[in-house]
């Protein structure tokens, strides 16, 4: 656009300012051209493109006018002069107008208006057969600028218009010049002299092509999106800014068996009502707070829990949710996915089953062996042992008694006891780590590393677990392998004792330096220990026949072979700690 209509010729001032007005209103560039004056006072014929002065997401394109002296030729205006007046007022306001008289004949139509179509006004009111007038069921010639499937319903819509005086407004496709059929969006008014006859008709036709090319791609976007949803492998579903779910994916709903408004509860949200139905018991109240931090701190998070399906039955789901924000920060609702695990969830619950089974009867096969490698070694000096006893025996209580002979024997005696007692030594040895294997080692790896070995059962069992580590805490001479050991089975028994306790499950896990040591509690929420005398001896089990009783002792065995020391105590107001510490040097 020129900087002012000022530096346009006053007889093409129009024509730009109305090129400017349509390609406003209907997003399409027109190019134009007009004559401007230059530096020297001169006009020179120039082409401009007026832009809509807006982004426009389709392509389209631009209209071209060249005017020349066939577009400016006006017909009789007749008693359409008012309908003309109110033509060229929504002309200067929308780029293109025309007028009719009262039988529907134009007298006035914008000179790009006829460059667009490829129309003058003689060609629009041409009468196509039989001379008839187009209210009296004629065809003129503007019918062949719209699209052959459009055209009966437009002409029967503006000839009951014509007859009725009642507003005319329809959308069809328009011919343009170029050979293009584009949508418009077509109103007319008529004009009424004193008595209320009808002296003519006004109106404008405003190109919708960018609008009906944008509808099409937001459409095409939105199947895009819902064939895209569709095929993901997973439940989809999305909230408000504050948390009320305004969308289920339609697997989500096909899961759920219901739709996001269908759980509404007068007096309650609609959360917390899809909650109730959905989540089961032991997750609900966990899952409720992580929702309501995130929509206090905006944070993504991720949960998994036990979902209801519409059957009843309630299976295994790892959902993840994650806010859309605008540039700014600003939140516009939540997006959340939910991947079923069931399978997977079984399938590591039947590995940890085959696991544990697998674990104890290693560890009888390893006392099998153990006893067996005892017996064997050690029977042929106890034999001996017996043997010799037997002799001194015989030589001491015969008369008279043979001190020498018995004496002899008593030294065989000895000798074999002290053989059954190496024998013992040596087997020992074969089961105990060597010395060599202690080396200083940070304890806030190994608690790390002890926290992710028990994370998923942890999780699967819904306990909250917790660690604190004194900031500085000084490393420890130990045996990694070992240490982690004594720690995963305090924790995992610290985990199974809260099966089957309600409320909230925690396990807390504090490391802290106390005098020449570091000290580490694990400390549950179960129901405590009810024998903590005897908790520590071997075979001692609380775990029926799932437990051999060997862990705590093991447990122990370790702590002490590093100097430390291992117990428990009742924690406030429920549970057990078992605290154990190791030296630092």
């Amino acid at each position: 656009m020129p900087a002012s209509l000022d530096h346009v010729h006053p007889e093409d001032r129009a024509s730009a300012s109305h090129a400017a007005a349509y390609a406003f209103w209907t997003g399409v560039p027109q190019v134009i051209k007009y004559r401007q004056r230059q530096t020297d006072g001169e006009y020179r014929w120039v082409e401009m493109r007026a832009e809509p002065g807006y982004g426009v997401s389709v392509d389209v394109d631009p209209m071209i006018s060249d005017l020349d002296e066939r577009w400016l030729r006006n017909g009789p205006i007749g008693e359409t002069g008012e309908a003309v007046r109110a033509a060229k007022v929504i002309e200067s306001l929308y780029g293109k107008a025309w007028a009719l008289n009262a039988a529907g004949e134009f007298t006035y139509v914008t000179p790009s208006g006829q460059i667009a179509i490829g129309m003058t006004l003689r060609d629009l009111n041409r009468r196509l057969e039989d001379d008839k007038g187009f209210v009296d069921g004629g065809d003129h010639g503007w019918s062949l600028g719209v699209h052959p499937d459009d055209y009966p319903r437009a002409a029967e819509s503006f000839r009951h218009s014509l007859r009725t005086g009642e507003h005319w407004h329809i959308e069809y496709r328009m011919l343009r010049a170029t050979g293009n059929y584009v949508w418009h969006r077509i109103a007319a008014r008529p004009t009424l002299d004193g008595t209320g006859k009808i002296t003519g008709w006004y109106g404008t036709s405003i190109d919708i092509d960018v609008y009906k090319k944008t509808e099409a791609a937001l459409r095409e976007s939105e199947r895009s999106l819902r064939d895209l949803i569709g095929s993901v492998p997973a439940l989809i579903w999305c909230t408000s800014a504050d948390g009320e779910p305004i969308y289920f994916s339609e697997q989500f709903r096909d899961f759920l068996g219901f739709d996001v408004d269908a759980k509404d509860v007068e007096g309650q949200s609609r959360l917390t009502g899809v909650l109730n139905v959905i989540v089961h018991d032991d997750y609900r109240a966990a899952l409720t707070r992580k929702f309501m931090e995130a929509l206090k701190t905006g944070e993504s998070f991720s949960f998994k829990h036990r979902l209801r399906r519409f059957d009843g039955e309630f299976r295994w789901v790892d959902m993840r949710v994650a806010a859309m924000k605008k540039a700014d920060g600003t939140i516009l609702q939540w997006s959340g996915v939910c991947f079923d695990v069931e399978d997977q969830v079984r399938s590591q619950d039947e590995l940890r089953i085959a696991q544990e089974s697998y674990a104890r009867a290693s560890q009888a096969a390893s006392l099998a062996e153990l006893s067996a490698s005892i017996a064997h070694e050690i029977g042929q000096p106890l034999a001996a042992l017996v043997s010799s006893s037997d002799a001194s025996k015989r030589w001491l209580t015969s008369d008279p008694p043979n001190l020498e002979r018995g004496l002899i024997a008593l030294d065989r005696v000895i000798r074999s006891a002290a053989t059954a007692v190496e024998t013992v030594k040596r087997v020992r040895a074969l089961f105990r780590h060597a010395a060599d294997a202690r080396h200083s080692t940070a304890f806030v790896a190994l608690l790390g590393e002890a926290r992710e070995l028990l994370a998923d059962e942890a999780a699967r069992r819904g306990v909250r677990v917790s660690v604190e580590i004194e900031k500085d805490l000084p490393s420890v001479m130990i045996d990694p392998v070992q240490v982690q050991q004594v720690l995963t089975n305090l924790m995992r028994n610290g985990i199974e004792a809260m099966d089957g306790v309600g409320g909230e499950r925690r396990l807390s896990i504090r490391a802290l330096r106390v005098d020449d040591g570091v000290q580490v509690d694990v400390t549950d929420s179960g129901p405590g220990v009810e024998f903590p005398k005897r908790i520590f001896d071997p075979f001692f089990t609380t775990k029926g026949e799932k437990g051999m009783g060997m862990g705590l002792a093991i447990c122990r065995s370790i702590v002490e072979s590093h100097g430390g020391r291992l117990w428990v105590e009742q924690a406030k107001p429920v549970g057990a700690t078992f605290s154990f510490t190791l030296p630092i040097t």
